[in-house]
């Protein structure tokens, strides 16, 4: 705690004069670890990248913090038939840039994200899509090649977000650098790996913004978020990491909201390599970890073992499985079976993310017992996305069902229609999985649904298809005057209803 004081000391004097007459009024700042990779939703499908779109964009339909599909854009909706999903969109909508929203474009952003050539990571949870046709002016009819379920929950996500065929249309290829959508917040500025700058659309067809001005500043480390947050340097900082929880006292200034989520992290294997692509490595190096000190020592307890691919209260979670047990003995034996007897050494990639290196650190000690030599290779954020959908061997990576969804969660994770880019970056093949996920996204029925998502989570567990980390809750540091900040888990934050007290 000391060595952890002295750093957060000399981070906040850095910090100090810069930094106090930023905040508050009628800009509010908030801290996030790591910039977005683009502000096109049709380029990306990240966290840091889904935080300033979800202010720039507006979805058909969104979650209400029960996680219930509630409208946006969207007025209403009906499922016309099983492969036809009728929806009308709000009248006299305008862009950021003036033009009215039209079904048009609608049908344009859904096309566009869909098209092969768009290379759209986010293009799984449309796949079932053969045709989206304009009714009229405000009505769109989304047509499935077969039944989709799972459609409603994907239109919520944040790449979702519609667009203005005009706008994307005159910006070409640098549209990333100036987005427009329909949002409560309109676009101003972006100096990578610094900040995005925000100002209020005073014309949003809903309640407009309580703040003006919306600054999203990057701050990888840690102690220099701190710093910022109990100086006034940021009103918000996400993401907290769990060593700095203690710092939030009463008369610090500074206030903590915890909440659970739907994010998880696990250690992913490219299943193609040796020695990865046999089953008994991937169950060794399971038993190998113990959980409850990754818990402990990573995330200070902020967390609790993973017992599959989903996190709790997402329909689908097998309730039946229990993490793996810590047992070195039979990861030994597992691993000399699969002819590893006296283990092997690798690689293990890891962003520039803290609780990477956290994570890191604690496997590789671990892992070491079973005679698994581990060298750590880190990555910048943007690099190590790319270079995962390549293929990596062997990394840390973390997953948000963000629709609530287990057709999220599964489908882009283990389908093998999904490898790389959209999610499936272990190279996971299992044709009963492949079989199951798909009648997971035609079966309307919620129950029947639900047994499908529950036998694949099994066949993943037995595969050991990752080594399943850990279920995150969310740290969230404020300013004692901050109000109006919504809790999400599915960590899709709309900032529009914050404000200062």
């Amino acid at each position: 705690m000391k060595k952890l004081l002295a750093i957060l000391t000399l981070a906040l004097c850095i910090v100090l004069c810069a930094s106090c007459a930023l905040a508050g009024g009628d800009t509010l700042i908030v801290g996030n670890p790591l910039d977005a990779v683009s502000l096109d939703p049709h380029r990306t499908n990240d966290a840091a990248s889904a935080l300033p779109m979800a202010q720039i964009y507006d979805t058909l339909v969104t979650l209400s913090p029960e996680m219930e599909i509630i409208p946006a854009l969207a007025t209403e909706w009906t499922q016309i038939d099983e492969s036809t999903l009728e929806v009308k969109i709000h009248q006299g909508v305008k862009f950021h840039n003036g033009e009215e929203l039209k079904a048009s474009d609608v049908k344009f952003t859904f096309d566009r994200h869909i098209n092969p050539e768009t290379a759209a990571p986010a293009a799984f949870m449309l796949t079932t899509i053969s045709e989206v046709k304009v009714i009229d002016d405000y009505t769109v009819h989304f047509i499935t090649k077969e039944p989709c379920a799972s459609l409603l929950y994907n239109l919520t996500h944040e790449d979702m977000g519609i667009l203005s065929e005009k706008a994307v249309t005159e910006a070409g290829d640098d549209y990333a650098n100036q987005p427009i959508g329909t949002g409560p917040y309109k676009f101003v500025s972006w100096k990578k790996n610094q900040e995005i700058r925000l100002v209020r659309n005073d014309e949003y067809f809903k309640e407009p913004a309580k703040v003006e001005n919306l600054v999203i500043r990057i701050i990888p480390e840690g102690a220099t978020m701190m710093a910022e947050l109990q100086t006034g340097g940021v009103d918000v900082a996400l993401n907290v990491g769990t060593q700095f929880v203690p710092m939030f006292q009463p008369g610090t200034g500074i206030k903590l909201e915890q909440f659970n989520t739907f994010t998880i992290k696990y250690l992913s294997f490219d299943q193609r390599v040796e020695p990865f692509n046999d089953a008994r490595v991937r169950q060794a190096i399971n038993y190998a970890t113990n959980k409850d000190a990754i818990v402990k020592v990573a995330y200070s307890n902020a967390a609790e073992p993973l017992s599959g691919p989903l996190p709790k209260n997402i329909n689908g979670f097998n309730d039946a499985l229990v993490p793996y047990e810590y047992n070195v003995a039979k990861a030994k034996e597992l691993l000399a079976e699969a002819g590893y007897p006296d283990g092997f050494t690798t690689t293990l990639y890891i962003s520039d993310k803290e609780i990477d290196t956290k994570l890191a650190t604690v496997l590789q000690a671990q892992l070491k017992d079973i005679g698994i030599t581990v060298d750590i290779q880190v990555i910048e954020w943007g690099t190590y996305l790319q270079k995962t959908a390549e293929g990596l061997p062997l990394f840390i990576m973390g997953w948000t069902t963000v629709t609530a969804d287990a057709d999220n969660g599964l489908y882009a994770n283990f389908h093998s229609s999904a490898w790389g880019s959209q999610g499936n970056r272990s190279f996971y093949k299992n044709e009963k999985v492949d079989e199951l996920l798909d009648g997971g996204r035609a079966e309307f029925d919620q129950e029947k649904r639900k047994a499908m998502y529950q036998e694949a989570c099994q066949i993943i567990y037995d595969d050991a298809g990752w080594d399943f980390l850990a279920a995150e809750l969310y740290n969230l540091g404020l300013r004692e005057n901050v109000q109006g900040f919504v809790p999400m888990s599915t960590t899709f934050f709309d900032l529009s209803t914050v404000y200062f007290e």
